[in-house]
């Protein structure tokens, strides 16, 4: 019995693609410091040393110590903590900010 559950285990994942595994539309985490900040966009330089572009809507909340905040409070040299999805806009995958959460300016050295 066990043996035949595996095997359609198995069969199930081939008939599917992996794509359909890795599905948009889940939230991911991106924790890094602003490299640049505009209206629409935030761009950051995540832990790994990557830049990374998270898009901005009118929905987008931002918090500084879990109050509200404007959007022109994203400056370049804070770090942040941005819950993301990505979503596929003209066959192009993007994360787009559910929430921005700031946090202290980069210390200098």
């Amino acid at each position: 019995m066990t043996r035949r559950l595996l095997l359609a285990a198995f069969a199930t994942l081939a008939v599917f693609p992996l794509q359909v595994l890795a599905h948009e539309g889940h939230d991911h985490k991106v924790l890094g410091t602003v490299t640049m900040a505009a209206a629409d966009h935030v761009m950051l330089k995540d832990k790994d040393n990557k830049d990374v572009t998270v898009y901005l809507t009118r929905e987008t909340k931002v918090l500084k110590d879990k109050k509200p905040v404007k959007v022109e409070d994203i400056k370049t040299g804070l770090r942040v903590v941005i819950t993301a999805t990505t979503v596929k806009e003209n066959n192009v995958e993007k994360m787009v900010a559910k929430q921005v959460e700031l946090g202290a300016a980069q210390p200098t050295r």
